[in-house]
């Protein structure tokens, strides 16, 4: 059975995406307000937070404002609902980036034993999501499309692996490791 936490904090995470996305194109950013909100009220409650999490949250909100406002910047993508300012990453983004700096350390947790994995996910996923955006009006590609899919997966690629490798490189929490056979529990 899973744990309940793990359920509340994946759950959140998997309804973020259509809340902010589709609200975006609908310019009604309240959805993914209220979603992402819940999110982070449950995991940086003290009982639920792990404590990389504000760390990451501070990283994540960082490298999503230089990442997605740079892709406006060059010219790949427009962000519908394009608040607060245009020309930089809108709120609605930002939240989808708090969202993913809250399953680092939890329900996505495994990942950061699996650099590889969560790369090639998010090389190929990436594109998938901002096409998907594009389909429901949230995000415009201006670009070619093999410009568009070539950045965001190559980003994504590096990104991701980049970020679940920082939250293994400083978790304060010990990793227990599995005993050889026949050794001895202490």
């Amino acid at each position: 059975m899973l744990n309940p936490g793990f359920m509340i904090n994946q759950g959140l995470f998997q309804l973020s995406w259509p809340a902010c996305v589709i609200g975006a194109a609908y310019g009604w950013i309240w959805g993914g307000l209220i979603v992402v909100g819940a999110m982070a009220l449950w995991q940086l409650h003290p009982a639920n937070r792990h404590p990389l999490d504000p760390v990451m949250v501070l990283v994540c909100l960082a490298l999503g404002l230089v990442l997605d406002t740079a892709w406006i910047q060059l010219g790949l993508l427009q962000y519908s609902s394009a608040w607060p300012w245009s020309g930089v990453a809108p709120i609605w983004i930002m939240l989808l980036w708090l969202a993913l700096a809250l399953v680092i350390n939890h329900s996505m947790g495994s990942f950061k034993r699996r650099l590889g994995l969560i790369g090639l996910l998010g090389g190929i996923g990436s594109p998938m999501s901002y096409y998907a955006g594009s389909r429901f009006g949230a995000v415009e590609w201006l670009a070619p499309a093999w410009q568009v899919v070539l950045a965001t997966g190559l980003s994504w690629a590096l990104v991701l692996p980049l970020l679940f490798w920082l939250a293994r490189r400083y978790d304060p929490t010990p990793i227990a490791l599995p005993k050889a056979a026949g050794e001895q529990q202490a």
